[in-house]
């Protein structure tokens, strides 16, 4: 007899798959939201650490609609002014 798994506990087991190998951690995620009469600006803002040495890449994953909504976006290291290069990994088709 074969067993069934439920899909949910499926994609939890795999989202902790995920989690537990992910070289970062977000110590902070800010949400800023400005009205301004017909124009909203909402900036958010995430500090991350790295849980490893010599780990280069960060990766954040956006919807089609967020990376649409998306006008800017700007990488720094934390006290340093040089900002840092971002590349658009491939997108996925939203289903």
């Amino acid at each position: 007899m074969r067993a069934h798994w439920p899909r949910s506990l499926l994609s939890v087991a795999s989202l902790v798959c995920l989690v537990a190998a992910a070289p970062f951690e977000n110590t902070a995620i800010v949400r800023t939201v400005e009205l301004g009469g017909s124009l909203v600006h909402v900036t958010t803002t995430y500090a991350v650490k790295a849980l490893e040495n010599d780990v280069r890449t960060y990766s954040l994953a956006l919807t089609t609609d967020e990376m649409e909504k998306t006008s800017w976006l700007e990488v720094k290291l934390k006290g340093q002014s040089e900002v840092l290069g971002v590349s658009d990994g491939g997108a996925a088709d939203d289903e």
